[in-house]
C-alpha cells in the first residue's frame, strides 16, 4: 500500500510499503521543504520508493509554483498534459526494469501510473465542477481531455489499487453526476441524500461499497450536533443494511459511538472543555482563568491558508474590542511544530493571545474535523456556538458577540 509518515506539518508522504520491505529513511525535519528536499531512502522496497523521491526532487526545481486549481482552462489543460508526462516519464525509468531485489516493482508501477492517470481526471472533474459551464462544454472537456475508454469503464475493480482513484470516485465524480441531474431539474436539490442516493444507483462492485461507507463516515464525522447526527442515524440506515462488506457496516456502527462520546463533550450549552497551554511569550494560561469574560475561540495552524486568510479581519474585530474587558480573543495552534508556529505569528503579527496545542489536549477535547475553527464561549464558560462564525463575517460575528456581552 502507498502510506505517509506525519507529526503535525512535518511529514514524508506517499511511501510505498509491502511485505519483506525494510526501508530506511533519513533526512532534515528542520520544516517541510527542506524534509521535502533532503530526505533518502535505502534498503530493501527502496527500488519502488526512488519514484515518489525523485518525482519529489524534480518538482523541487520547478519554476511553474502555480496551484491547479488557480488556473483557467487553456492552463490547466497544459498544466494536467504536462504533469502527466513528467510522472509517466519517471515511472517508466523506475518501474519499467527488471528487479532482482524488489518482488512488488510492478505491483507499484501498475498503481502508480493509474495514480498519475486519475489525478489528471481528478483535475478535470474538479475544474468542471467549480465552473458553471453547459452540459455539452462539460462533456468536451472530458472525452477531449482524457481517454473515454476508461471513462465508460470507472468501475473496474482493477483501478481500486489508486488512492487518487478512490479520493475522484468519493469526492468529485459524484459532484458531478449530482450536478448534471441538478441542471436538468433543479428540485433535485431538495432531495436529502440525494448524491448517497446517485452513488448506490450509479456505481458498481467494490467502489460502490467504498464510497458509500466513506461519504455516510465523512457526514457523521462532521456532524456539529445530536440533532444531525440523529438525522443521519435515520437516514443511512437503509444504506448500511445495503452493503455487503462486514468491516464497512462495523466500521459506520463505531464511527456512530465515537462522534456521540465526542459531542457530549462539547454540547451547547455545557461547560467548555478546559485546556492549560503556553503561549508563544512562554506564559501559562488556562481556559478557566478568563471565567466572567466572554471568550471568541480560534483553532487554526500556521499551514492553513483559510485560517491565515482571516488575520487581517481578526485584527479589525480585535481592535474594536481592545478596551472592552468583558471579553477575551484566544487563537489555539493545532496539529503544528513550534517553529512553524512562531514563524507564522512573525509574519502576521496578531495582537491577541496566541496559545499552541503542543500535546493536542484542545484538538481532542474540541473534536474539529476542519480549520479554521471559531467557538463562542459565555460568561459562565459554557459553549454558545461550536462553529461560530468568522472574523471575516463582519457585523454577522460582532452581533453574536456584543448579544452575549450584554448577557
Amino acid at each position: 500500500q502507498r502510506t505517509s509518515i506525519q507529526q503535525n506539518n512535518i511529514q514524508i508522504n506517499d511511501i510505498f510499503i509491502a511485505p519483506g520491505y525494510n526501508l530506511k529513511i533519513t533526512g532534515i525535519a528542520k520544516d517541510f521543504k527542506t524534509l521535502f528536499i533532503s530526505k533518502k531512502i535505502t534498503g530493501v522496497g527502496s527500488e519502488s520508493n526512488q519514484y515518489r523521491f525523485l518525482l519529489d526532487s524534480l518538482i523541487s526545481v520547478k519554476i511553474d509554483k502555480r496551484s491547479w486549481f488557480e488556473l483557467k482552462e487553456v492552463d490547466l489543460l497544459a498544466y494536467i498534459k504536462a504533469e502527466k508526462k513528467l510522472k509517466d516519464s519517471v515511472a517508466h525509468i523506475i518501474f519499467d526494469k527488471k528487479s532482482l531485489q524488489d518482488n512488488y516493482l510492478k505491483f507499484f508501477g501498475k498503481m502508480a501510473r493509474f495514480d498519475n492517470t486519475f489525478l489528471s481526471l481528478y483535475f478535470l472533474v474538479a475544474h468542471i465542477n467549480m465552473n458553471e459551464y453547459a452540459d455539452e462544454k462539460n462533456r468536451n472537456i472530458l472525452m477531449n481531455n482524457f481517454d473515454p475508454k476508461i471513462l465508460n469503464s470507472l468501475y473496474e475493480e482493477k483501478y481500486f489499487i489508486s488512492d487518487d482513484y478512490k479520493n475522484l470516485m468519493v469526492s468529485e465524480y459524484p459532484n458531478y453526476l449530482v450536478n448534471l441531474d441538478y441542471k436538468k431539474d433543479s428540485t433535485l436539490k431538495k432531495i436529502k441524500g440525494y448524491k448517497l442516493e446517485k452513488v448506490k444507483n450509479n456505481f458498481k462492485g467494490e467502489i460502490k461499497e467504498f464510497a458509500l461507507h466513506k461519504l455516510m463516515s465523512n457526514s457523521v464525522e462532521s456532524s456539529k450536533s445530536f440533532n444531525s447526527l440523529n438525522y443521519y442515524k435515520e437516514q443511512f440506515e437503509p444504506y448500511i443494511s445495503e452493503l455487503k462488506n462486514a468491516a464497512y457496516k462495523s466500521s459506520l456502527h463505531e464511527t456512530f459511538s465515537i462522534k456521540q462520546i465526542q459531542l457530549l463533550k462539547t454540547q451547547i450549552g455545557k461547560p467548555a472543555p478546559n485546556f492549560t497551554l503556553e503561549s508563544n511569550f512562554g506564559e501559562s494560561f488556562s481556559l478557566e482563568d478568563f471565567k466572567g469574560k466572554v471568550v471568541y475561540l480560534d483553532l487554526w495552524a500556521s499551514w492553513c491558508a483559510p485560517c491565515r486568510a482571516e488575520t487581517p479581519s481578526f485584527k479589525l474585530l480585535n481592535e474594536k474590542y481592545k478596551n472592552d474587558n468583558r471579553i477575551s480573543f484566544i487563537s489555539v495552534a493545532v496539529h503544528d511544530g513550534v517553529n512553524q508556529w512562531k514563524k507564522a505569528l512573525d509574519e502576521d503579527k496578531p495582537n491577541w493571545l496566541q496559545l499552541l496545542d503542543r500535546d493536542g489536549i484542545v484538538s481532542k477535547s474540541y473534536v474539529h474535523n476542519a480549520i479554521p475553527l471559531f467557538i463562542i464561549i459565555d460568561k459562565k464558560g459554557n459553549i454558545v456556538d461550536f462553529n461560530a462564525p468568522s472574523p471575516s463575517s463582519g457585523l454577522q460575528i460582532e452581533r453574536l458577540l456584543d448579544n452575549e456581552l450584554l448577557k
